[in-house]
């Protein structure tokens, strides 16, 4: 009698003592992230068709958007590769710049954007109306971040009937602004 009186206090307390364990340990363990092996080393460890990805600025707005038509990740370097990449930055006014390039890559997450091949970026005064410059050039890279973009590579810019050229450019797309950056010439039509 005794010792079930004993044996019924103790269980409750084994039950509690080997939970609390478990959690400690638990909490102990270190985070593991994907395991790459020289098997997988430059495999993907995962894709998807038809990406789209989308960031939200504070008030919950639009900030960036990135969409591609391929996407695949790889876990050995962190970065993702992707095809026919679009990447879109909106403004609180409603602008919005859309960059498209032939492929594309991530690193750090998407710290940085590297569109690669040939690129036309656009920028649009409103959600509605046709763009009303763009800039055509090869791979750029983009701070998403910082609502900022840039080549070193030659670029035309057409807006209107005018034609700018130059090397180098750098686009600040929240304050709607296109440096050149050397070499600029340029057609204005009358």
């Amino acid at each position: 009698m005794l010792f079930q009186r004993l044996w019924k206090s103790f269980v409750p307390l084994l039950v509690v003592l080997v939970a609390g364990l478990s959690v400690w340990l638990f909490q102990k363990q270190p985070d593991k992230g994907p395991v790459v092996t020289p098997q997988t080393q430059g495999v993907p460890d995962s894709f998807m068709e038809n990406f789209t990805t989308q960031v939200l600025d504070e008030q919950g707005r639009p900030q960036y958007q990135l969409r591609a038509t391929h996407m695949a990740h790889y876990a050995d370097d962190d970065r993702s590769e992707f095809t026919q990449p679009q990447f879109t930055a909106f403004q609180s006014d409603g602008q919005r710049w859309t960059a498209v390039a032939e492929t594309g890559r991530a690193e750090n997450g998407n710290e940085q954007i590297f569109l690669d091949g040939s690129v036309t970026i656009q920028r649009y005064p409103d959600e509605v109306a046709s763009a009303n410059l763009q800039i055509r050039t090869r791979d750029v890279r983009v701070r998403p971040a910082d609502d900022y973009a840039e080549t070193d590579q030659a670029a035309t810019i057409v807006q209107n009937e005018d034609t700018l050229k130059t090397v180098g450019l750098q686009v600040y797309f929240r304050k709607g602004q296109v440096q050149l950056l050397s070499q600029v010439r340029g057609v204005y039509a009358p």
